[in-house]
């Protein structure tokens, strides 16, 4: 009995050791996986900063066009690192430096990097924590772990926008002919009313079209909205000779009034828009409500219905009652905010604006930091201006704009609103996409 005795007490005594080497190992692996986690929650903590710094950034070219939006693109950026944390530390960037290299514009911090590209319309933002302490990891020789991310996102053009108005307002072109001041503007009149010219598309007299952005031509080309086409000139009723740099804040005639200023006889720029009835109803409707049919691109330029799969009829008539009264209950649910001119401080001698709201007196002074979700911020779709003809017919999209509905005065007077620039598109788009249309996503 002795010798079993001693094999079981030797078999205990191994038994202990593995036990206790056992443990040893499963403490350390437990041990680095508390590490593990720590570094990937702040790994996790620095890319989700980084993702929502580049599309902050980003979203500056959604307001502005891409240089111009530099600055804004720079400060929003850094907005967005400033409000976030690696782990339980905020990032630091409390010392900056700016360098422009060519179009780029590079902004250094202790913790990072914002890079802005006006050229690709995109923001990149690096971030890094370096030698982040470890708990258990310093055993194995590795006391600190340096911790870093980067996200880069772009402002794309998109191919789908929602929530479209069913007014089908022509681009603006260059009119050879109906423009005897030669301001390559069209004047409709005092309040762009009565009078003015009757502006129709001429090819032959030499009338030419070109969208905004337009691939495959030059800028030079362009007299679409947004184009720098009409920056020297001003309206001939104007009297404070007012001009709009690249459009921005123009006043624009979204719907004709006056059977003498149409393109075309019954063209008075209400369509059909999809879901709806041809009737009266259903477009009142759909000027003070959004109508949830996603509206896509065609390709631009091509006016054939018969290769058309997705065009939609114009509706003939002024359709005054309907649009006055659409009108009024758009501009019920936003009845302070209103439009402000001042001087452009990017654009010597041009005029800027932005929607602001009245104050207890009655003028627009008042910030107003949500404007973009007005109800009176539209989208109204352009098409081709030699599209429109007498009587019913398709109509094509090939961009969307953004504008601002400032009034209508009376039942017989035309809707104005003040063209603002960029829309956002439901989806990002590689072919048939709206040049003024843009949506973000992250491509890094």
């Amino acid at each position: 009995m002795r010798v079993g005795e001693t094999m079981i007490r030797n078999e205990r005594g191994a038994t202990l050791a593995f036990v206790a080497v056992s443990m040893a190992a499963l403490l350390g692996v437990a041990a680095l996986a508390i590490d593990m986690s720590m570094l990937y929650k702040m790994r996790s903590d620095a890319q989700r900063a980084a993702d929502a710094a580049a599309l902050a950034g980003a979203a500056a070219y959604q307001k502005q066009k891409p240089y111009d939006a530099v600055d804004s693109a720079r400060l929003w950026a850094l907005d967005y690192v400033r409000a976030n944390s690696i782990g339980n530390d905020p990032i630091d960037v409390s010392d900056t430096t700016v360098v422009t290299e060519g179009t780029r514009t590079y902004v250094d911090f202790p913790q990072g990097q914002v890079q802005v590209i006006p050229d690709s319309e995109k923001v990149r933002v690096i971030l890094h924590r370096q030698a982040v302490n470890t708990w258990f990891a310093r055993i194995l020789g590795k006391p600190t772990v340096d911790i870093s991310a980067k996200a880069a996102a772009i402002a794309a053009q998109a191919g789908q926008v929602k929530c479209i108005k069913p007014f089908a307002f022509p681009d603006m072109w260059h009119d050879a002919d109906n423009d005897p001041n030669a301001n390559r503007l069209e004047d409709v009149g005092p309040g762009q009313g009565k009078g003015g010219e009757a502006w129709e598309w001429n090819a032959g007299a030499g009338d030419t079209y070109r969208r905004w952005n337009d691939a495959g031509s030059s800028a030079t080309q362009w007299t679409g909205l947004g184009s720098g086409w009409r920056n020297n000139y001003t309206y001939a009723d104007d009297k404070a000779s007012r001009r709009y740099w690249d459009d921005y804040g123009r006043p624009t005639v979204l719907k004709k009034a006056n059977p003498q200023q149409t393109m075309a006889p019954g063209n008075f720029m209400p369509w059909v828009m999809p879901g709806s009835d041809p009737g009266a109803a259903d477009y009142k409707e759909n000027i003070y409500g959004c109508n949830p049919n996603g509206i896509n691109l065609n390709q631009e330029y091509t006016t054939d219905p018969a290769a058309d799969t997705s065009s939609y009829d114009n509706k003939p008539g002024n359709m005054i009652g309907p649009t006055k009264q659409g009108m009024d209950s758009l501009i019920k649910q936003d009845p302070k905010a209103c439009w402000a001119e001042f001087p452009d401080v990017n654009h010597s001698g041009y005029t800027s604006g932005a929607v602001k709201q009245l104050d207890a007196s009655g003028k627009c002074t008042v910030d107003y930091p949500d404007w973009e979700n007005s109800p009176r911020v539209i989208l109204i779709p352009l098409m081709d201006p030699s599209i429109p003809d007498n009587g019913k017919h398709k109509v094509k999209f090939n961009n969307i704009a953004l504008l601002f509905v400032e009034e209508q005065k009376g039942r017989h007077d035309p809707v104005v609103g003040r063209f603002l620039y960029f829309a956002k598109g439901t989806k990002a788009g590689t072919v048939n996409t709206c040049t003024l249309c843009k949506t973000l996503r992250l491509v890094e």
